[in-house]
């Protein structure tokens, strides 16, 4: 992933809750990658994981932390300040997880989430943004989750409310500040925590424990992606907090774009989880299969054209419409559009690659991006789209006209997933 073990040397990080799951493997991630590590975390397991990090050679400080008590939370900036000087990176990672349904969840486990999730946020950036907003080139992190979450409703809640702190935060300062802020968003993963609330989920859901808990969320994963699949990409983005600022980010995109994920499952024969392209035994069968990668080479090239074309229109519209429209867009579609962007056009090179190869009749691996199993989403959100415009645009001659862009849009997609499913059938 282009990362080495001086990425962050001389960076001090703090991850709040890494006494186990994610922040575990975050912490074991930044502290691999050069940078000294504070755990804050409540359970003395945070000891476990200083020892852990300090066996692989990293360096690494457990300052046990109640991050929903303030005096808690001043007390870790005391001892990271004394002991490293400064802090680099605040990681809001910790996290607490009740089932049940809202009638019957008491109230103090709201109250509780609510304290571990986001006033824990608060203090925690009230405590280390003022320093860092002295020495620039700094990362702040809050962590979100999917809304609407059926009996764990406090902390669905909670991370809706994180991500909507963090997103008020970047537009608090800008992107002149030195601090980048983003949001990360990392899907199902096998943790503890997750392990411990499917098995009192399933029943609500009509399901078994086994069942729960191999459902697909992530792209590529049978089942919850591994933590430390998802410390891989959560440190990565924090290592280019610039490109990410401003943004809900997840470990997919570093992932895939680095040939680590193994989505590929889901698109290529088994056992070999290769395509190769291989010279036609006839004329025509060669030509036919030329015609259909070339006709895959023109759609995705038309498709990347049509995403430009939508972050041109979303960077167009005004401060608060952008946001809304972004948001709306990664939530139907699955990636943002910065990451769409990218993956088509790492999909137009890999398909004119192939393409070439097939012309030229050579043997040739196919690495298709992922993105190809959430096209689907990318045609709903276009679909969804059109409904949307009728909501706010009056003038019927505009409202046509960008019905009839919209469903085109969402017919290219359409056509480029018949026309990919031809490939790698």
């Amino acid at each position: 992933m282009g990362l080495s073990h001086t990425s962050l040397i001389g960076k001090v990080a703090v991850v709040t809750g890494a006494g186990r799951g994610i922040g575990k493997e975050l912490a074991r991630a930044l502290a691999w990658l050069g940078a000294k590590v504070v755990i804050a975390e409540i359970a003395d397991a945070g000891a476990d994981v200083e020892s852990l990090i300090r066996s692989e050679g990293g360096t690494a400080l457990f300052v046990k932390t109640n991050v929903a008590d303030e005096n808690s939370v001043n007390r870790l900036a005391e001892r990271a300040l004394k002991e490293f000087s400064k802090v680099d990176i605040l990681v809001n990672n910790a996290t607490m997880a009740k089932t049940g349904s809202i009638l019957e969840l008491p109230l103090e486990e709201w109250d509780r989430s609510w304290a571990v999730d986001v006033r824990a946020a608060v203090l925690g950036i009230r405590a280390f943004l003022p320093g860092m907003l002295k020495r620039k080139d700094e990362t702040i992190v809050t962590i979100t989750s999917g809304e609407g979450i059926p009996y764990l409703a406090p902390y669905s809640a909670s991370k809706a409310a994180l991500r909507s702190l963090g997103l008020s935060l970047v537009a608090e300062l800008g992107d002149e500040s030195g601090v980048s802020v983003f949001v990360f968003a990392p899907g199902l993963v096998d943790t503890p925590g997750i392990r411990e609330a499917a098995r009192e989920m399933a029943p609500h859901y009509g399901m078994t424990y086994e069942a729960f808990i191999s459902q697909r969320v992530n792209p590529g994963y049978d089942g919850p992606m591994p933590a430390e699949d998802c410390a891989a990409g959560f440190a990565y983005v924090i290592v280019h907090a610039k490109d990410y600022h401003g943004q809900i980010a997840d470990p997919i995109q570093p992932l895939n774009k680095f040939g680590l994920l193994p989505s590929r499952q889901a698109i290529v024969p088994e056992p070999a989880q290769k395509t190769f392209i291989k010279k036609p035994e006839t004329t025509e069968a060669q030509s036919e299969m030329v015609a259909v990668y070339s006709r895959a080479v023109k759609l995705a090239v038309e498709l990347k054209e049509t995403l430009n074309i939508v972050n041109k229109e979303f960077e167009e519209q005004s401060y608060f419409a952008r946001m809304w429209a972004k948001r709306i867009f990664q939530q139907r579609s699955g990636l943002s559009i910065k990451d769409w962007v990218q993956s088509s056009t790492d999909l137009v090179t890999q398909l004119q690659n192939l393409y070439r190869a097939l012309e030229a009749g050579r043997k040739e691996e196919a690495k298709l991006p992922f993105l190809i199993n959430i096209l689907e989403k990318l045609a709903g959100y276009f679909q969804s789209a059109r409904e949307d415009v009728k909501s706010f645009i009056k003038d019927q001659k505009v409202l046509s006209a960008a019905i009839e862009a919209l469903a085109y849009r969402e017919k290219t997609v359409r056509a480029l997933m018949s026309t990919l499913e031809r490939i790698v059938e």
